[in-house]
């Protein structure tokens, strides 16, 4: 008996080393994956214009103002968001210094955060008898494939309000998703019930009311066609997630409304919200269909799957989701629901968003983790959960998509060899093809690209490991991002932002007295981060005449100014027209330039 005892020591001893190891590589896994999509290179290149640049510098104002309530920018109130990311820059930009690292830094964490916790979600939702490769292979291929959605790497890597709002709401789903899955367990379902409140709370904070109007929408409907709606029917639990959304979403709310009464309830909650889903705001229309073919280019190439995956749920049968609502257990959610979950997830979101009448890229952001998700549950189902890829549909379907992906890659390698030639032709950077081209960065795209097919199409001639398809598209998808963008963003840099950067710094330092700015054109808002904080944006000449009928305030001309300097394409403003004599030509970096004109020019 001591014999024995003494022997299995060294069992327990070996288990629990084998289970810190697998903890550590995880985790390793999560940093690799996260450092490679979000936070490598992430300062490397200037604020893009026009929208980053503008959310970034409201952010930077509060901070130099002071003012943590009230946004401010180009010296009006600006109420079009609320105000949660951009306290995040702010605070960023308070711990860390103003620069543009720190201005995405909190959108690189908040993309960063629903890759970890999509990896704990999948672990959470596995079956308590299920071993423990399966389960931590399924966690692995779902964080692998949101960290390598171009959609979410994309905006994980731009500090603007969608991620913000994205990362929110599939947080505060994850949530319920969480106390679903173990209603009655003691620790899991009270944190999955605070973990809706307190994200729901921070997506109205970051977007307004869509933040809790999406997810709500989502539960709703979920637990209506479940039958599972009467569990959540209890007081005390909904009392405290209200009290805690509250106590977080309302005190700045009251706070903006008591500091700026109607003009932010006018200006937020009419314009930002009520008119930008009613009528197309700032030219930006769209068909109904309009969210599918950028669902399809802000998932690739994992979209190609995303058919096989949601017809793997079997939606179109009642009795599926009666199945799926009977369950194997009363204490949770069946394995079944999870997929049906994030099918409607992934429907609500984007046809909340195709009825709204402005339509733009990223108000889709929220759908993108659904998406995901859906398509790592294909790879590797939850048990008796949806059609694996390995039964003969499935599996004819997989190679089908494989196929496709593999002529998609070998387009997309010849495309990438050709881009230096491509992009010879623009007139605002006329150096950039030859500084590409130089670089060997589209050939190695290239070659990334090419060899990422052709392992694809080695497994596909292999018929037995059609389950393991999604390993090439995963590896060569991290070979770009850490052989190809993060030496490419420099370069970018260099030959696009560069030039903006050294014109608003031109621009301040050849300031007068009572001299205003006026930027012609092309919207760059960039040059009020990178420069003075407040200019006139005017897009030609008659744009300028209708300004000047409304009074000399709204040029920002002052009693005492005699000149005004104009930033701008030089195209843009030679075609001003204005008279030579009196013209100073201040700078030009690029196709940029900077003028000085007399007062009267624009103003007679």
């Amino acid at each position: 008996m001591v014999s024995a005892a003494r022997g299995a020591q060294p069992e327990g001893v070996r288990a629990r080393s084998h289970r810190h190891m697998v903890w550590v590589l995880s985790g390793l896994w999560l940093l690799l994956i996260c450092w490679l999509a979000f936070f490598q290179g992430l300062g490397s290149v200037g604020l893009m214009d026009k929208t980053e640049a503008l959310f970034v510098e409201v952010g930077h104002q509060m901070l130099e103002r002071g003012d943590w309530v009230t946004p401010w920018w180009n010296g009006e109130r600006f109420f079009d968001y609320p105000v949660w990311g951009y306290w995040m820059v702010g605070l960023s930009f308070r711990l860390f210094g103003v620069s543009e690292w720190a201005a995405r830094l909190p959108v690189a964490l908040a993309a960063s955060a629903v890759v970890v916790a999509a990896f704990g979600l999948m672990l959470a939702w596995s079956p308590a008898g299920e071993a423990g490769r399966p389960r931590l292979l399924r966690a692995v291929v779902a964080a692998g494939v949101i960290a390598t959605t171009p959609g979410w790497i994309g905006w994980g890597r731009t500090s603007t309000t969608d991620m913000f709002l994205s990362s929110a709401i599939s947080l505060a789903l994850f949530g319920f998703l969480l106390a679903h899955r173990h209603r009655v367990d003691p620790w899991r379902a009270p944190l999955g019930r605070a973990a809706m409140a307190l994200f729901a709370g921070i997506a109205v904070l970051a977007k307004g009311p869509v933040g809790l109007l999406l997810p709500g929408l989502v539960v709703v409907v979920f637990l209506l066609l479940t039958g599972h709606w009467r569990a959540w029917l209890r007081w005390r639990p909904l009392l405290a997630m209200v009290a805690l959304f509250l106590g977080v979403s309302a005190p700045w709310y009251g706070a903006a409304a008591a500091a700026n009464g109607g003009d932010f309830i006018g200006g937020f909650l009419g314009f930002s919200n009520l008119q930008r889903f009613t009528t197309v705001l700032y030219d930006h229309p769209g068909p109904p269909w309009f969210y599918l073919p950028w669902l399809v280019l802000l998932v690739l190439p994992w979209s190609l799957f995303l058919p096989l995956a949601i017809a793997a749920q079997g939606f179109w049968r009642p009795s599926r989701w009666r199945t799926a609502a009977a369950g194997p257990s009363a204490d949770g959610g069946a394995p079944a629901e999870l997929g049906l979950f994030l099918l409607l997830w992934l429907v609500l979101v984007v046809a909340f968003f195709s009825a709204a009448a402005t339509k733009l890229p990223g108000y889709i952001l929220p759908a993108l983790p659904a998406a995901s998700l859906l398509v790592a549950l294909l790879w590797r189902p939850l048990p008796e959960a949806t059609t694996p890829a390995g039964t003969a549909p499935g599996r004819t379907g997989v190679r089908i998509a494989a196929g496709l992906e593999v002529l998609l890659l070998g387009a997309m390698a010849v495309a990438a060899a050709l881009a230096p030639s491509w992009v010879a032709g623009d007139p605002a950077y006329p150096e950039f093809g030859a500084a590409l081209s130089r670089s060997g960065l589209p050939l190695a795209l290239s070659l990334c690209l090419g060899l990422t097919a052709l392992a694809l199409l080695a497994l596909l001639l292999r018929p037995q490991a059609t389950d393991w398809l999604w390993v090439p598209s995963l590896a060569g998808f991290l070979a770009v991002l850490g052989l190809v963008i993060a030496p490419l963003a420099p370069l970018l840099d260099r030959e696009r932002q560069v030039p903006l950067r050294q014109m608003a710094r031109a621009a301040q330092a050849a300031a007068r007295p009572d001299e205003p700015l006026l930027i012609v054109g092309t919207l760059r808002y960039s040059l009020l981060f990178y420069g003075e904080p407040e200019a006139v944006f005017v897009s030609d000449r008659h744009h300028i005449n209708q300004l000047a009928l409304q009074g000399p305030a709204a040029l920002a001309l002052e009693p005492g100014t005699r000149s005004v300097r104009l930033v701008g394409d030089r195209r843009d403003l030679e075609a001003l027209a204005l008279p030579p004599q009196g013209i100073e030509r201040l700078a030009r970096t690029g196709e940029l330039a900077l003028w000085r004109v007399p007062r009267h020019h624009l103003v007679p």
